[in-house]
């Protein structure tokens, strides 16, 4: 709770103001019912306005939309009994381009511990929505993309096999291939999909086919975050396409893929029975696993020995 006297008329009011001053949030004081009384010059300047005066004495509900007024009386009216909430809101600037806050009301108490006024913290998010909403398209647009390479890649194979019964079957199974890297890429990418670990280390396999040679031990059955799902299936892409490059699967020989859980982690481990060299200079698929799994709050970690290839990839559980 917040403790306040008179709204900021005092010589402790002015410091305090001039402290909110600094502030790039928009606070607002409220009466309690509902009109503006105090606005920071940041708030302001961060609302499009010349000045605070331009709000003090209106009603804080007038400055958002009609649909996020039901929202809002339901705030007020919960500070009025003592508790706080928080709503976060989209409402036209002044040139009508849309903006997002994240806003709280809370209940401010006189020095008898009564409610005497509402305090609103907005912070201006829309850089990070229109942010998260360009990736999100972006994101959406590459689904397209690669769906049709996809399609497009198995026409072009059935075509090329046409009228050559030895390619026939051969073609199929590429094609067949393809239709698993679409639903692989389809399941990852989808937010509502199931994040279980046991669930998606086997899906991420179908898209190397039936015949690869991967060995499952244990998989425990612990969820993890959609971002540590994409970095999963970005870490084993590159893991097996190097495999198939250079390593085991290359050679028909087994890939062993296990996991453990330890203080909110998973570990999956990537071992195969291959000689390694050492990364050569400029490849750059290593280091692009290595901030993928940063971006999640995991870690990638790889060793060769004679022989041996071990990759460990550690993420967190939700």
């Amino acid at each position: 709770m917040i403790e306040s006297t008179e709204p900021l008329v005092d010589c402790d009011g002015a410091l305090l103001a001039t402290v909110l001053d600094q502030s790039h949030d928009c606070i607002k004081l409220l009466s309690l019912d509902g009109h503006i009384e105090y606005v920071n010059r940041q708030g302001a300047a961060a609302m499009e306005l010349s000045s605070p005066a331009e709000l003090v004495g209106r009603p804080f509900i007038d400055r958002w939309p009609a649909e996020l007024r039901g929202t809002i009386h339901e705030a007020l009216a919960a500070a009025r009994q003592g508790e706080p909430r928080r709503f976060i809101g989209c409402r036209p600037r002044p040139n009508g381009e849309p903006s997002w806050w994240d806003v709280t009301i809370s209940p401010v108490r006189g020095e008898r511990g009564s409610i005497t006024h509402f305090v609103t913290i907005a912070r201006d998010m829309t850089a990070e929505t229109v942010e998260r909403e360009r990736v999100a398209a972006i994101s959406l647009e590459m689904q397209h993309r690669l769906k049709n390479a996809l399609t497009v890649a198995s026409g072009i194979v059935m075509l090329s096999a046409r009228g050559r019964p030895d390619a026939g079957a051969f073609a199929n199974e590429i094609v067949t291939r393809f239709g698993q890297l679409a639903h692989v890429q389809a399941q990852i990418l989808d937010p509502n999909a199931d994040t279980r670990v046991a669930a998606i280390v086997p899906l991420i396999a179908e898209a190397y086919g039936k015949s690869a040679s991967l060995q499952f031990g244990e998989l425990p059955d612990v969820k993890v975050g959609h971002r540590a799902m994409q970095a999963l299936a970005l870490c084993f892409g590159e893991l097996a396409t190097n495999s198939l490059k250079y390593g085991a699967l290359r050679d028909g020989s087994p890939v062993r893929i296990s996991g453990l859980t330890e203080e909110g982690t998973i570990e999956l481990v990537w071992e195969e029975d291959t000689e390694f060299g050492p990364p050569r200079s400029g490849s750059q698929g290593l280091g692009l696993i290595e901030r993928l799994v940063g971006t999640a709050g995991g870690t990638f970690r790889r060793e060769i020995e004679p022989q041996l290839m071990r990759a460990s990839i550690t993420l967190p559980t939700t």
